[in-house]
């Protein structure tokens, strides 16, 4: 590799890490400023703040691996643009194609990054963040139960708690349940309560050898129904991202996917696999689009009309993707060819803009020319 190419993969490299610093804080700040204010109120301590950033920085590290790729290509050689750097390297009888290869080197590098932190490292941060997250809503939902008080719970119902049951605070003596179901009346009691987490996580109380009472005395459809075990869901945990069997998709683990391939969810798991395959395939394209943007006169201004540019088609893209992935997990639009068509746009703009800009040809038409030149 010359000096010329080793200096590109230099100064890649260098302004990818600070461009990924640079987008990441962006990214970050906001969610970073949410969990502040939980710990300045006493909600959460820093420590699991700390905790909750650390497993949601996979998932926006995704995001930010392509942009902040585009970004470095796009200062380098706009750097070597503005410094008649360009000039001297086209002396030497290497062109754009030239340079592409030490764009590849790095390209390759960042795109084996992408790809593990899209199928494998941000799904089971996902999957842990909403463990970590269960367990707060557990905790808040479990300090709820104060004995000899009534509590009220998410859904409108009201419970009482007796005694609890020796030192072990999660188990409770005379217990009242009162739940609103479109203005029938369905209030249960029982002697004897114990707070378990239930399968998917949620914490339930579990009540003993009680009574439920559906409707009003005296009127027609009344029951009393007596029962060993009833299981109470004290908290009001949304099932939102689970699609039909009960997967949560986007946290879904990479064998998950696979089998589901063949079952019922077919069409949920093609494209949550094509969603998480698109951020590494899209970063070589960004990296090849990056180039002719860079492009600006070594006296003349406009340094920025290129980047301008680029962040409106990355904006653009973005809308398209989500709108795309929307509908295809609703079924009205079909799998394949899916997200696929995206990477064509993609591909065929930083081709043809690649193409003009390598032969020193105007962006735009012929007609325009001069104006774009």
């Amino acid at each position: 590799m010359t000096r010329i190419r080793m200096q590109v993969v230099r100064n890649l490299t260098i302004s990818f890490l600070l461009t990924s610093l640079v987008v990441l804080a962006i990214l970050a700040i906001g969610q970073l400023t949410q969990l502040l204010r939980q710990v300045a109120s006493g909600q959460l301590p820093l420590s699991i703040i700390l905790r909750l950033l650390g497993l949601a920085l996979p998932t926006l590290l995704v995001m930010v691996l392509p942009l902040a790729f585009f970004f470095a290509v796009y200062l380098v050689f706009s750097n070597l643009y503005r410094s008649n750097e360009m000039v001297a390297i086209r002396s030497t009888g290497t062109g754009l194609s030239g340079l592409l290869p030490p764009v590849a080197v790095v390209a390759a590098c960042v795109f084996c990054l992408e790809l593990i932190l899209s199928l494998s490292w941000a799904p089971g941060a996902q999957r842990e963040l909403q463990s970590e997250s269960v367990r707060l809503a557990n905790a808040a939902a479990e300090a709820m139960l104060q004995p000899g008080s009534f509590t009220n719970l998410p859904g409108g119902r009201v419970i009482y708690v007796g005694q609890a049951v020796g030192k072990n605070s999660h188990r409770f003596q005379e217990i009242f349940l009162s739940v609103a179901q479109g203005g029938q009346l369905d209030m249960a009691t029982a002697a004897y309560g114990e707070v378990k987490p239930a399968q998917d996580g949620a914490l339930t109380l579990v009540l003993v050898d009680g009574q439920r009472y559906l409707g009003q005395p005296g009127k027609n459809g009344f029951k009393v129904l007596s029962f060993a075990r009833y299981r109470v869901l004290l908290d009001n945990q949304d099932a939102g991202g689970v699609a039909p069997g009960g997967i949560n998709w986007s946290s879904a683990s990479l064998p998950q996917l696979v089998r589901q391939l063949h079952g019922t969810g077919m069409r949920f798991a093609v494209t949550e696999l094509e969603w998480r395959l698109l951020w590494p395939l899209v970063l070589p394209l960004l990296a090849l689009l990056a180039i002719p943007l860079a492009y600006s006169e070594p006296r003349g201004g406009g340094r920025a009309a290129g980047m301008l540019v680029g962040i409106l088609f990355l904006l653009a893209v973005n809308n398209i993707v989500v709108y795309v992935k929307e509908h295809m997990m609703n079924g009205s639009m079909p799998v394949f060819p899916g997200l696929l068509w995206v990477l064509l746009l993609i591909l065929a703009v930083a081709a043809y803009a690649f193409f003009r800009r390598s032969r020193d040809l105007p962006m735009l038409p012929a007609w325009r020319g001069r104006s774009a030149s």
